[in-house]
């Protein structure tokens, strides 16, 4: 989530995954804490939800396909949330296997 909203407000996914990195970075442990691999999983899918106007990869987007804005901001928007929750789905249900 923090991951998410650093992104959404920055415009960055980039400015998202590292600010993020660096907020969650100590609850990493050697005691057993959170699996390191899996949180950047969650951290990367975070960062790709909610993909608006102000992502440089949505004017990729919607210019390489040729796409209006309301095209644009209906089917990227939707499908990056999408890949976003899906990729969290998948760190949960493996964290409960790990």
């Amino acid at each position: 989530m923090i991951a998410l909203l650093l992104s959404l407000t920055t415009g960055s996914a980039t400015v998202g995954i590292v600010s993020a990195t660096g907020i969650v970075a100590p609850l990493i442990g050697t005691d057993g804490g959170l699996e390191a691999s899996l949180l950047v999983v969650a951290i990367g899918a975070g960062s790709l939800g909610l993909n608006y106007v102000n992502h440089a990869g949505f004017w990729l987007v919607k210019e390489s396909f040729g796409m209006d804005l309301t095209q644009a901001t209906k089917t990227q928007t939707v499908v990056q949330t999408l890949v976003s929750v899906m990729g969290l789905g998948m760190v949960l249900l493996l964290s409960v296997l790990a």
